[in-house]
C-alpha cells in the first residue's frame, strides 16, 4: 500500500513540473531589439504619390515581432553627424577637465582629481584625464598611483608628443 501511495504522489508531482514546463497557445511576450540604432527620420510624402502597402494577413509567428525595414525610397539621407552623442561627450570632459585645472592651478588636488575621475568616468580613453590624475596623485605624494595613471595615460595618448612628453615627465619625477 506504501509503494503504491509513493508511485501515486510521484506521479503526481512528475505531471505538475511537466505541466508548468508546457507551452501555452496565446501568443508570446512582444519582443524588441534595443540594439539597433533607430532609422533615420523619412521624408513624408504626400498621400497621392504613396505606392498602397500590400495587406498581409496576420500569421502567428511564435511571439516574434516581425518589422520590416523601409523601403530606400522612402527615406532620406541624413544630415546629422554619425555620432550626436561624441560632441556633447568631448564638450562634458573638456569642462571636467578645465574645471579639474582650475582645482589643480589652486593646489586644490583633491578636488582635481575628483574632475578628473568624473571625466574618466565619460571618457576611458581621456589621455588628458590620466595626465591630470597622475600630475595630482604627484603632488599629493601617491607615487604609485602617479606612476600607474601616467601609464595609463600613454596608452591613450596617440600622436599626441606634449602630451606624451608630459605623461614622460610624470613618470621620470616618479620612477
Amino acid at each position: 500500500m506504501k509503494d503504491v501511495n509513493k508511485a501515486i504522489l510521484m506521479s503526481g508531482v512528475l505531471l505538475m513540473l511537466l505541466g508548468g514546463c508546457s507551452t501555452t497557445s496565446g501568443p508570446g511576450a512582444p519582443v524588441s531589439d534595443a540594439g539597433d540604432a533607430p532609422a533615420p527620420p523619412s521624408q513624408r510624402q504626400p498621400e497621392q504619390e504613396r505606392a498602397p502597402e500590400p495587406e498581409t494577413p496576420p500569421r502567428d509567428n511564435g511571439g516574434w515581432q516581425i518589422t520590416q525595414p523601409p523601403s530606400t525610397s522612402e527615406t532620406a539621407p541624413s544630415t546629422q553627424p554619425a555620432t550626436p552623442r561624441a560632441a556633447g561627450t568631448n564638450s562634458a570632459v573638456n569642462s571636467l577637465l578645465n574645471q579639474a585645472d582650475g582645482y589643480y592651478q589652486q593646489s586644490d588636488f583633491s578636488r582635481a582629481i575628483a574632475s578628473a575621475e568624473r571625466a574618466l568616468r565619460i571618457d576611458r580613453r581621456s589621455a588628458k584625464a590620466y595626465l591630470m590624475l597622475a600630475q595630482s596623485y604627484w603632488q599629493m605624494g601617491g607615487m604609485s598611483q602617479a606612476e600607474q595613471f601616467a601609464r595609463q595615460g600613454l596608452r591613450y595618448a596617440g600622436d599626441d608628443r606634449a602630451l606624451t612628453r608630459a605623461l614622460n615627465s610624470v613618470l621620470a619625477e616618479v620612477e
